[in-house]
């Protein structure tokens, strides 16, 4: 799985060209969350409008994930063997006219038929712009660049809550957030075509660039490596179950719960949210600190992280609607700040051990299993809600069927403590540039 060296002309960016990456895929990052956390804030506006069950709400989340854990393994080979800044422009453009879509939607079919187009446009862009930066800037920068990154996650999710909230209350209309989104995902989509980009590696054995035997080869590879399947593809799947699920059904089981509007839930859980830009700047700086005296930093500050989530995540939905709400947004609080370490390890841990050749394919690969699992979370939750008389109690009992499914992950990460040094250390980040 080692790239054939072509020439001696390596791909080098000056820091100008390196921050303008790190700006648009920030951006572009952060929308990308956005579209996904404002569906959350209008959940109950829509099952009000168009009268529907909580089955059906769960439905259209898992549509979703099902079309981005469908077609996830084929973009990532695509990025790969291709081109990083024409993906990402043409998925940009792909999903914002897909969320201005959503805000067209009238019935349950066609929301589902909109959020499944989401999910063809925001798949495999995360692996996208890890993987870039990655190459981008040097292997002991990493830490920092995807706490950065990490932060366009945390502070995109919060703008859809906050802003989605905001929009809606303000126009009256739950489909008004969809078209700002929409919007400015189209203009930094263009941006991305202007990128400096690199060349793809060629693999030995390898003839046409994108279609290979060597190429497809090395995915087989892939799951030799220990640290990649207990990452990339046990511990990443449990977590995306548990988080993708519960942060779909928040806003409405709080709304359910305190009955609170969606400016005030949308506020609330968008502002907890935000601290998790602490968590992930932390975790960025402090595994970046720890790295140079300990390689496996980025391993340890994800195991703590997930332990953190762990513990705020089952108090805070066990104690939603009994406690006050202040004392429920100090645990919000506390399980944001712990998804925001995560946030920003999640990217950097699978370059640590992927291959350059294969990078975006191994990030596809995990995310493919873990949104086609994570699918099932919402319908999940939705189901057992009607099957317990729905309101705050249904919901409740969804999400703490949840629990288990935290509490392996982080089992998982312990146990990969004792591959990740091999594995990590054997990974080279060498690349050429672009023609």
């Amino acid at each position: 799985m080692q790239p054939v060296i072509e020439s001696q002309k390596a791909y080098v960016v000056t820091k100008g060209q390196a921050a303008s990456i790190l700006i648009c895929m920030l951006v572009l990052l952060g929308i990308n969350y956005a579209d996904r956390t404002v569906l959350s804030v209008v959940l109950q506006q829509i099952k009000e409008s168009l009268m529907l069950s909580d089955t059906q709400l769960g439905l259209i989340q898992t549509a979703f994930s099902i079309t981005v854990g469908a077609v996830t393994i084929p973009l990532g080979w695509i990025i790969d063997r291709w081109s990083r800044r024409k993906m990402a422009g043409i998925m940009a453009l792909v999903w914002s006219i897909a969320t201005l879509l959503t805000g067209m939607a009238t019935s349950f079919v066609g929301l589902i038929i909109a959020r499944a187009a989401v999910g063809l446009g925001e798949d495999g862009f995360t692996s996208l712009g890890s993987g870039w930066l990655s190459v981008a800037f040097k292997k002991k920068q990493r830490s920092w660049v995807t706490g950065i990154l990490g932060v366009g996650t945390i502070a995109g999710g919060a703008m859809g809550f906050i802003v989605g909230g905001m929009i809606l209350k303000a126009t009256g209309m739950w489909q008004a957030p969809f078209f700002v989104f929409g919007f400015i995902g189209i203009v930094f989509g263009i941006w991305a075509f202007y990128l400096k980009d690199y060349k793809s590696p060629k693999l030995e054995g390898e003839g046409q660039v994108i279609f290979s035997r060597a190429y497809f080869k090395g995915w087989a590879q892939l799951f030799q490596i220990k640290s990649f399947v207990l990452i990339c593809v046990v511990g990443q799947v449990l977590w995306s179950f548990t988080y993708q699920t519960w942060i779909g059904w928040l806003p409405a089981f709080m709304m359910r719960s305190y009955s609170l509007d969606a400016e005030t839930v949308g506020t609330t859980v968008g502002l907890a949210g935000l601290t998790g830009i602490l968590g992930a700047l932390a975790a960025g700086y402090l595994s970046h600190v720890w790295y140079q005296k300990n390689q496996n930093a980025r391993i340890y500050m994800m195991t703590i992280a997930q332990f953190g989530f762990a513990c705020f995540f089952f108090l805070a939905n066990f104690f939603m609607g009994t406690l006050s709400v202040s004392v429920i947004t100090l645990l919000l609080v506390g399980a944001m700040v712990s998804v925001g370490g995560i946030a920003a390890m999640i990217y950097a841990l699978p370059q640590d051990i992927s291959p350059v050749s294969h990078r975006f394919s191994a990030f596809a690969i995990q995310a493919c299993l873990a949104f086609a699992f994570a699918s099932l979370g919402p319908w999940l939750v939705g189901a057992v809600s009607d099957a317990a008389g729905g309101g705050a109690g249904g919901v409740r009992e969804g999400l703490l069927w949840l629990v288990p499914s935290s509490v392996a992950c982080v089992i998982a990460y312990v146990i990969c403590w004792k591959y990740y040094p091999r594995d990590s250390a054997s990974v080279s980040d060498a690349v050429l540039a672009e023609k």
